[in-house]
Order: C-alpha cells, then structure tokens, then sequence
C-alpha cells in the first residue's frame, strides 16, 4: 500500500519494473504511492489493476492520498490537501506517523483531521518495530483501518511488507476489507543500496 517508482525524486525504479516485480510477487493491484506526483500510477494503468496514490508534502508534512484521479499539489495545508483527496472520492492514508527519520504530520494536526484519517501506517517497512507499535496505538484511537506498506524505494524491498485481504471493488469496499485483512512483514536487512 505505500511503494514508489521513479517518478519520485528518491526512487530509480521505472514503473513498469514496479509493476512486474508486484506481480511476480503476487501483490495486486499495485499501489503507487510517488512524492507530490501521480504520473508513475497513471503510466502502468493500462498494465492491470492500480491504485492511484500520492505521497503529498503539505505545511504540515507528508500523508497519502489513495484511489487518486488527479495529482494533489505539494504545499497546501494537510486540511486543504485531504479536502482535495476526499473530494475525489479518495482514502486518507497516514503513513510513518512516528518515524523521526521520515516526513510525517505533526501531532496537533493528526488531531485536527482525525475524522478524516481512513488509514494509518501500522507496519512501515522502513520503521522500526517500536514506531510501528505506537502507529498501531494510533490507529485504534481514531479507529482507522489498519495499513501497511515497504514503502520501497528498490525493487529488492517491495514485498518486505504486505496486507493479505479479499478483492475489493473500489475505496469503500477497499475499508470495510482492509479491517479484516493481514499484515505480512518480515524483518528489515541493512545492507547496500541496489536498484
């Protein structure tokens, strides 16, 4: 639910090889969830079953819009950005909300959109196993659906962390399952970066 390619700034990975790479694995759709940009997602469309996502840097940091039509611009408020996201018919999804290490919204403002958090990050594959504990703690205070991501930056993370959940038929129907829905992770492996 939260992996890029590299029509984000910090990714080399072109979509197609994302595309393949989740289907060998057995992950569909295919989220893509690229910094302040859609274009990646709407590249592979045709390729089978995506879900359009948008990792957006608001003033106030970085949440996810998911099941996106149309790019959210980088720079509004989180109030504005989500607005925008909902407007679409999209999911908000918290991603990361504690790693001090990645872009996250600050605590006033989670509290300030807590009606309109869908999602929140639970297992981040890039966190540590204790941020990830206080993101579970999190989600079951707004009651949000529990989501998880590799938040893969390189073909060899992708995977690393997945939820295992019955076919949906677009953002409503992707909430009522993703509550009953597994999350898979398997410990995090520091090494050299690869494409």
């Amino acid at each position: 639910m939260h992996v890029h390619c590299s029509a984000s700034f910090d990714c080399k990975v072109e979509p197609e090889r994302v595309f393949s790479r989740c289907r060998e694995l057995g992950l569909t759709p295919v989220f893509l969830t690229d910094h302040n940009t859609v274009d990646g997602a709407m590249r592979i469309r045709d390729r089978g079953p995506v879900v359009v996502g948008e990792e957006v840097m608001t003033e106030q940091g970085e949440l996810i819009g998911l099941f996106l039509s149309e790019a959210i611009p980088a720079g509004l408020s989180a109030d504005d950005a989500v607005r925008r996201i909902k407007a679409q018919g999209g999911l908000v999804y918290l991603e990361h909300p504690y790693d001090p290490f990645r872009r996250h919204l600050d605590e006033e403002t989670i509290e300030s959109l807590a009606g309109s958090i869908d999602v929140v990050e639970v297992w981040n594959g890039r966190s540590d196993r204790g941020l990830n504990r206080e993101a579970e703690q999190l989600c079951a205070a707004l009651d949000a659906a529990a989501g998880a991501g590799s938040d893969a930056h390189r073909l060899g993370e992708i995977g690393s962390v997945y939820v295992e959940m019955e076919e949906f038929n677009g953002p409503q129907d992707f909430l009522v399952k993703l509550r009953r829905g597994k999350i898979h992770a398997r410990p995090r492996r520091f090494g050299l970066r690869r494409a």
